[in-house]
């Protein structure tokens, strides 16, 4: 193993300190050194993939990064055990996996009593633990086992981030702004989120975070030994780097997204979920999009967070420099990594939540040259592991009632380049779901769904062609899912009872007042022509206003047949826009048959007894979105409206008259 001359950054930027003192008047028991104990400075981002660094895409510039990694262990096979913020961060600090620590997916949710805690632990150890930037906690202003925290908690998506006072929204306020003076800049885009930060770059999150850490290094110094926690909220959406940064890749010719036209069809459900469930304006943008322009929005949307990259690379290299200025840098452990990865237009995702190698993979880096040689480390290792190893590299010791709980293993002989110590496979957890990953496959189950993945790595290196239920990958499939089992026994209970569901076409789907059809039972219908036929009878010989049928595409797209003081009228959203007709005369107070149809042209056409009685136009059929169809089929309320979604025209949230219908009949496209 080769040792690679040191070579010193030159052009890091000055030392700025703001604010009160980092220690305060903070009453705590230490002895200030009398062995040379190392400094820990754990440096992590948000939403940065494995891929995304200098020495993989040589085309982004983090020339501090790089320095760590021509210095350092370098670890190529590190996976986040839980690919969602939240879960991550409980896995960082608690050493232990979503299906023990409870944390399954972001919610306002702690850990479980008794779980151990890793700033407590290195406390115990006469440690002075810090934690600056964003924890994503809950609640958001818990110390967890920290002397003193710096708040600056998430970028915020909307106006209600407003409410969450912390030391970063204190600094914005004093100079006059808010979250919202740039959270507002998301709807200006024509990309939903992608934008030029707007203002100083002092007033960025991320050099807020950077500056209260090099402020935080000058103060703590060299009396006793620390462990600093620098969470910086970048390249995390929105994409709002200052032009100056993002400007160069918006010019560069950028990675493209590994996908293939209707990989999600044959993907897991919640893959479909995911795309959906977050900046839901990004997705839909791009599927609007002609052909020729969806390859620009993720372009610009990439320039955006290499740009983002580039941005927190600068307040690295400021931090090293202080520790540089104070003599810190030789006792200082420098370890790298991000909670989790995110998609970036990957298999038409955008953000996190899955197993892909670009929300799954991250970095990890550990640093200190007068200690480790530098090194390529190609065995598997994840979050699950920082707890034992940031205690191991402290001389921390480990009780046996801890090691107990602990669920991870010490690196520090990997680091220290011991053979025979790695590990040949990782397992990750999110949203139910749980994944193994070796050098030749990878395989996930959701015994919710009834789902599974497996890819071949080797030749599909992508992960484009889902083999889970192909008969020449079963026996591999077998010997992951007992793995897997061996990984988390009661997996064994809930693997044997998945049960895919199989949606069966029929003629015409038959329903009746007061039924909810939820998307997984109901027929997808988007791009197509669709008719429906209804039966109703007034109640006391007069009609209530309300909802006969009402069908919902996660509220952007949808349909409503319902009655409005007396007449008939048809109400259809594409993309957010609702067009709407209205029967010419009011409804006669009997039992009568209505009906409604559009056809993919967009001709709307209402019928009472079978003639028709009004007609209009919208911009054609149900939009045909990338996505599961058992996730994108419509849920369908008979006789009634949710009191979740947004009305489909002039009817109220919650309204039900669904003693007025006796059947429905519906009928989808070559039917009709």
């Amino acid at each position: 193993m080769r040792r690679r001359t040191f070579i010193k950054n030159t052009g890091l930027g000055s030392v700025g300190i703001i604010g009160s003192s980092v220690l305060g008047t903070l009453n705590f028991s230490y002895t200030f050194r009398s062995e040379r104990k190392p400094n820990i400075l754990f440096i992590t981002t948000d939403y940065q993939a494995g891929e995304d660094v200098p020495f993989i895409a040589s085309f982004l510039q983090m020339p501090n990064l790089n320095r760590l990694y021509r210095e350092g262990v370098v670890f190529n096979n590190h996976y986040c055990t839980a690919p969602v913020c939240m879960p991550a961060r409980y896995t960082f600090i608690s050493g232990r996996y979503p299906h023990n620590h409870g944390m399954w997916d972001n919610g306002a949710k702690w850990l479980p009593e008794g779980t151990p805690l890793l700033m407590k632990q290195l406390s115990q150890s006469g440690y002075y633990v810090i934690g600056v930037g964003k924890m994503h906690f809950h609640p958001w202003d818990r110390m967890a086992g920290f002397h003193k925290r710096i708040f600056a908690e998430r970028k915020g998506n909307g106006r209600a981030d407003n409410h969450r006072m912390d030391d970063y929204a204190r600094f914005l306020s004093e100079n006059g702004l808010s979250r919202w003076s740039y959270l507002r800049e998301q709807w200006k885009s024509d990309i939903f989120g992608v934008y030029d930060w707007p203002f100083a770059e002092k007033f960025h999150i991320d050099h807020y975070v950077g500056e209260q850490t090099v402020r935080t290094i000058d103060e703590l110094g060299d009396r006793f030994p620390w462990f600093l926690w620098v969470s910086f909220n970048g390249p995390h959406n929105p994409w709002d780097p200052p032009a100056r940064c993002s400007d160069p890749y918006k010019r560069m010719e950028l990675p493209g997204p590994r996908l293939r036209k209707g990989e999600l069809l044959e993907k897991p459900r919640d893959h479909t979920r995911l795309r959906f469930n977050y900046t839901r304006a990004v997705p839909d943008r791009i599927d609007q999009a002609p052909e020729e322009e969806k390859a620009e929005i993720i372009h610009r949307i990439r320039a955006g967070h290499y740009g983002g990259l580039s941005f927190i690379d600068e307040q690295i290299g400021r931090i090293l420099d202080a520790l540089e200025c104070r003599d810190l840098l030789e006792n200082t452990i420098i370890i790298y990594s991000a909670d989790h990865g995110c998609e970036l237009g990957d298999h038409f995702n955008i953000h996190k939540g899955l197993f892909y190698e670009r929300s799954a993979r991250v970095p990890m880096i550990v640093w200190n040259p007068a200690r480790f040689n530098p090194a390529a480390v190609d065995s598997y290792s994840g979050h699950i592991d920082l707890f034992p190893t940031i205690l191991s590299l402290t001389g921390t010791k480990i009780s046996s009632q801890l090691r107990e709980k602990l669920e991870g293993r010490d690196l520090v002989p990997v680091i220290n380049g011991v053979s025979g110590q790695g590990q040949q496979e990782a397992y990750n957890e999110i949203r139910g779901g749980t994944n193994i990953v070796t050098d030749e496959w990878k395989m996930s189950i959701y015994p919710a769904d009834g789902d599974g993945e497996l890819y071949d790595r080797r030749r599909d290196p992508d992960e484009l062609h889902n083999v889970f239920d192909h008969p020449d990958y079963l026996a591999v499939r077998k010997e992951l899912t007992d793995r897997l089992i061996a990984f988390h026994p009661p997996l064994k209970n809930k693997t044997g009872q998945m049960k895919p569901v199989h949606f069966i076409e029929k003629d015409v789907y038959r329903y009746r007042g007061g039924e909810h059809i939820p998307p997984e039972q109901a027929p997808f219908q988007a791009g197509k022509s669709i008719a429906i036929k209804a039966d109703i009878t007034p109640l006391n010989r007069r009609w209530e206003d309300g909802p006969v049928m009402v069908a919902h595409v996660a509220g952007e797209h949808g349909y409503a047949i319902y009655i409005k003081d007396g007449y008939l009228a048809m109400g259809f959203r594409r993309w957010g826009k609702d067009d709407i007709i209205l029967s010419p005369e009011k409804l006669p107070v009997h039992r009568i048959r209505i009906g409604a149809s559009v056809n993919r042209e967009g001709l709307l056409t209402l019928l009472v007894e079978g003639k028709a009685v009004s007609s209009g136009k919208t911009d054609g059929s149900l939009p045909v979105q990338e996505g599961h169809e058992r996730v994108l089929a419509p849920h369908i309320f008979i006789g009634r409206s949710p009191e979740w979604a947004r009305p489909v025209g002039e009817y109220q949230r919650g309204q039900d008259i669904s003693e007025y219908v006796q059947k429905i009949e519906l009928k989808i496209e070559h039917n009709i």
